[in-house]
């Protein structure tokens, strides 16, 4: 019995192998024909630190000063040019990770042509507010910059008064904050040409200004005033009507690209103010019947509304060179004649047109480089 089984066992082993061998075999896929060594792919260039800085040769006129529009107010046609610098230094850029931490300057030299009520003379030359920030921006979803969710974060901003109606005025600086949302979307890439995507920013941002009177106060114009108390004496004060103190900006911005030379923007921006208050109980003016209270209303209020809407195009023209044509209306809610101004247009629109110059794409050579960031350009 031993026997039979040691002969049967010596059949059925060698066997056994054999179809295990075999079943391997067929499982295995057939080797690969050797196309040599692969070689891997090269990392993009990369771009220099202060890439996409924008410096520009602007140009803007009224449209009263056109014609375009209702029927002017008063006569004051105005005509501006200017050149501007919106600069950035990327201290992180890691564009894999979508990280990026960056500081900005925004400022401007301007001179005005025409004979408007802005200026004292017509030419005079005027710097505008200076404008600092640390930016930090991560991306948060989606696989990368030109395709996804990115936050934004300012911590501090620094408005600085170089403008002389701002300087003349007393105000010394504004800090503030601001939050965003970008999103980028690719709509038709890869499906013919050109390429179109979009950008949506949301965002809140917040100042306060501080200065060294609570109205616009000037030391250089001692004017002799008459006091409450009927006494003269000289006075630095321009106007009754206090300074912003707290301001709020809600702002969207909608960003059409079309391939990687046509740019359209659309943006809209609400920004509530809070002015200083005045003296609570408010003083008595003195009179020779005695001291008359000033007059108040309870629909006194120290709250201002400014409204901004613009929409332009930008055409590359030529390597790191592009040309921006655009409308826009910048103006307080409510107008000095007391009548509400429209979203779209007020006394104050302007049309406009600039040539700009991004030294990088000068520097790289590569527009697919510089497109890769101006999809995004608030990072």
């Amino acid at each position: 019995m031993t026997a039979s089984i040691a002969r049967k066992l010596a059949t059925f082993v060698p066997a056994a192998l054999w179809l295990l061998f075999a079943s391997a075999a067929m499982g295995q896929a057939p080797p690969e024909a050797d196309h040599g060594a692969v070689k891997p792919e090269g990392e993009p260039a990369k771009l220099p630190a202060y890439h996409h800085s924008i410096f520009s040769w602007e140009h803007s006129v009224t449209t009263q000063t056109l014609g375009v529009g209702d029927a002017p107010q008063s006569s004051n046609p105005t005509y501006t040019m200017g050149f501007v610098a919106r600069t950035r230094y990327y201290l992180v850029d890691d564009t894999p990770r979508g990280e990026h931490f960056s500081l900005r300057l925004d400022g401007g030299l301007y001179r005005e042509f025409t004979n408007s009520d802005v200026t004292t003379r017509r030419g005079e030359w005027d710097f505008s507010d200076t404008d600092l920030a640390g930016v930090y921006a991560r991306r948060f979803q989606g696989p990368a910059d030109t395709d996804g969710t990115i936050f934004e974060l300012r911590p501090l901003t620094l408005t600085l008064p170089t403008s002389k109606l701002s300087y003349d005025s007393g105000r010394y600086f504004a800090p503030g904050a601001l939050v965003g949302v970008t999103n980028v979307t690719p709509w038709l890439r890869g499906h013919g040409d050109p390429e179109i995507a979009s950008m949506v920013r949301l965002a809140v941002g917040y100042k306060r200004w501080f200065s060294r009177a609570t109205v616009p106060t000037n030391p250089s114009l001692e004017r002799v005033r008459l006091t409450p108390d009927e006494r003269s004496l000289p006075s630095d004060e321009l106007s009754g009507s206090s300074l912003i103190r707290d301001q709020l900006d809600f702002s969207a911005t909608l960003v059409m690209l079309f391939g990687e030379d046509v740019f359209w923007t659309t943006s809209a921006a609400l920004a509530p103010a809070w002015k200083y208050s005045l003296q609570d109980p408010p003083p008595c003016v003195e009179t020779y019947t005695g001291c008359a209270a000033v007059a108040t209303s309870s629909d006194d209020s120290r709250y201002v509304v400014r409204t901004q809407f613009l929409t332009e195009v930008s055409v590359r023209v030529a390597k790191g060179v592009s040309l921006e044509l655009g409308y826009g209306n910048i103006a307080n809610q409510l107008g000095l004649d007391g009548r509400r101004r429209s979203f779209f247009y007020s006394p104050a629109a302007t049309f406009f047109a600039s040539v700009s110059v991004f030294p990088h794409e000068l520097v790289t050579g590569s527009k697919q480089l510089a497109r890769n960031g101006a999809a995004s350009p608030n990072l």
